[in-house]
This record gives C-alpha cells, structure tokens and sequence, in this order.
C-alpha cells in the first residue's frame, strides 16, 4: 500500500507560488551552516567542480580563440564568456547549498512543467536553430537550451516518485508515473532533433527506477519494449546511420560523416605523452566544435597523456564522491537524486570523451564543466548546490 494519500497529492491544491514561498522561507536558526562549516567531503566536490571550470576556461580560451577568429569577433570572447558563466555558476552553486533539498519534492512537478513550457517555446520565432537542429531558445542576444533543465527535472522527479512509493515499489504507478510523464519531453527531443539527449534522459530514467528499487522484472519488460525502439532510431534519420558507421569505419567517409573522427584522432595522437604545450593545438583548426563537443581533443593534443589522465581523475574524484554523498544522505530522495546527479555527469563525460576517442556516433552532449556553453554550465553547477546540501550533516 502506498504510503502517501494520492488523492491529496495529484490535487494541486499546492501552487506553484505556495510551493516556492516554501522552499524560499528561511530555516529556523542553527539548522542552516555557515559556509565554513562545510565537511571534508563537501569542500573536496567544490574543489573538484572548480578546478574542472578553471581548466575549461582555459582550453576554451585556446579552442575557442580559432572558431572567435573565424566568425570575426574577438578571439577572448568564448573564454571571456565562459568566464562570466562561471562566476554566475558559482553563486547558483550557492544559492543551491543553502537549498533544502528536501523541498524540491514540491517543486518536482512544476520544475517538470516549467520544462514542457520553455521547450514548446523551440517551435515559437524564440526556437534557434543550430547545427541542423532547434535546440536552443534566443532572447535578447542570449541562448540557451531547455534540454539542460530537463536533465535535472527528470532526477528530482523520478526520484520524488520513487521516495513516495518506496513501500510500495510494486505498484504499477511506481514505474509508470515517471515514464508517463517525462514522455511529452521525449517526443519533443526526438522533433528537435536531440537523439543524444534522449537516449541520456531514458539512461537517467532508467538508473534512477533500478538504485530505487523497482523490481527488476518491470525493468526488464520497459527494456525489452524501449531497447529495440532505441535502436530503430539510432538508424532510422540518415545522417545519424552515417555517424554510426563513421565509429566502425571513418575511412570510408573520410571527407564528410568521418572527417570529424579523423581529425579528433589525429590531435590525440600528436599530443603524445606531455602535449604539444597551451595553445600550440592543430587540431583545432580542423576538427569542427572543438570549443564545445570536441574540447578533449585539444586537452590531449596540448597537455598530452600526462593532461587526458588528470581530467579523467578529476571525473572520478566527482564520481566517488558523488557516491558517498548519495550514501550518508538522510533519506531515500536524497540518495536517488544525489545518485542521478552522479550517474548524469558520468555517462555524459563517459560519452563526450568516447565520441573524441572514435569510440561513439558524435551526440553533441558536452563535457560537463569544461566545455563551452552557459546552459550546460549554470544547471550543472545548481546540481553540485544541491548535491552539496544533500552532504550537509543533518540530525537524524
């Protein structure tokens, strides 16, 4: 039996205002820490997150100079861009450590909704396209895409779902609440086009339902349903089918779908053991998006293995202590989404770098903290605030 009343829950007789005010209400004194109270574990993920964004700056800096001089403006102005996105990402970092964690479970639905609304504005004059597909919404001279908020939607609210029905994980609403729902979102990432995204929001959906503990026969039906469809439209667009087998051979297509792959490897390779040196990368005037996709082919290309290996190390140390955050969390919706957080900053590093390593079809998911875009950056780092609060003591 579940063990929350339904009927009160799907009522929404708490508005989005009432939620927010909520959520926004100061803490009683003593319950919210001062900053120099941060714990080991706390401090050793912002440390982490920073030094990913610093090292960013500064690969934007030389990737981004090139496709700056290309398009006839200044050659600081990515890394100057990045740079202000940054110190923006570090007070939503803040803002989201003093953030009770706890109360997103009332902003779960509405955050989901806000979603659904800013990604119908892609099909509206705002909607710009790039690269073939609308993904980004442009006011005002700036950008920015829908599909990053979605990201963090799907954890909260698959893990609010999942926290409800944790003494009933049986019941069919259990699984098929959050699959319902995150549906339009997926329908619209497959008009954008975003098949890299959505494959990673059925990834999140998925982690988040398996480590809540839905038994694994449900799983195993939505992946006996969801796997071939996957496949079927990893095939089905053309230029997707020419991504697929540039992986297996870019020979073959050296001059168009595996020009970028070629390229990609090639820089790799000319870094060797310690790098070509800061800003001395050839690559990067060849290889297309080496400011955004491909960023870690010029990080291997300049600061060689030597350099590849301590972004690798850095990711891990995230990883790990993502973990052990999710481990000492309070309750069963702190761990999920301290777990989804993790588990979303992994697989898209793990694919990022795959995709320059001629390991994976080219997704157009960025490197988390490191590749260019404001987006990307400031929603990943309101999920280290709240991965943050997540590991602040708390009685128990």
């Amino acid at each position: 039996m579940s063990i929350i009343d339904h009927s009160k829950s799907n009522s929404f007789s708490l508005s989005v205002k009432d939620a927010l005010s909520t959520t926004l209400k100061p803490s009683a004194k003593g319950k919210r820490p001062s900053r120099a109270s941060w714990t080991a574990l706390q401090r050793k993920m912002f440390y982490i997150v920073v030094i990913l964004n610093v090292f960013g700056i500064a690969m934007i800096l030389s990737a981004g100079s090139v496709v700056a001089s290309q398009e006839g403006i200044g050659e600081f102005s990515y890394a100057i861009r990045q740079t202000v996105w940054f110190l923006i990402g570090l007070s939503v970092l803040y803002c989201g450590s003093k953030f009770d964690y706890k109360n997103l479970k009332m902003l779960a639905r509405p955050l989901l909704y806000l979603t659904y609304f800013l990604m119908f504005l892609l099909y509206t004059p705002l909607g710009a396209e790039g690269g073939g597909a609308t993904r980004w919404i442009a006011m005002s001279g700036i950008s920015f895409q829908p599909s990053e908020i979605l990201k963090i939607a799907t954890i909260v609210f698959t893990a609010k779902v999942i926290s409800d029905y944790q003494k009933d994980l049986r019941n069919p609403r259990a699984y098929g609440e959050p699959f319902f729902a995150i549906f339009p979102a997926i329908v619209m990432l497959i008009a954008q086009p975003d098949y890299g995204t959505m494959c990673l929001i059925f990834f999140l959906l998925g982690s988040i339902l398996y480590l809540g503990g839905i038994p694994l026969d449900k799983l195993f039906k939505f992946g006996l349903i969801l796997t071939p469809l996957l496949l079927l439209g990893a095939i089905a667009a053309p230029y997707r089918r020419k991504r697929l087998l540039a992986v297996m051979n870019p020979e073959g297509d050296a001059l168009n779908s595996g020009w970028q792959t070629l390229q990609s490897l090639t820089g790799i390779s000319n870094g060797g053991l310690l790098g070509v040196g800061p800003g001395s990368s050839k690559s990067k005037w060849w290889t297309p998006e080496t400011h955004t996709d491909f960023i870690f082919t010029v990080i291997a290309e300049e600061m060689g293995l030597f350099g590849s290996l301590v972004v690798l190390g850095l990711f891990t140390g995230l990883v790990i202590f993502g973990v052990q955050i999710a481990k000492q969390s309070n309750d069963k919706f702190g761990y999920l989404v301290a777990m989804g957080i993790t588990s979303w900053f992994a697989v898209q590093a793990i694919v990022n770098i795959g995709v320059t390593i001629g390991q994976m079809p080219n997704t157009g998911l960025p490197l988390p903290f490191i590749s260019y875009g404001g987006s990307s950056l400031l929603v990943g780092m309101a999920a280290i605030g709240i991965m943050l609060n997540i590991a602040q003591p708390r009685k128990r």
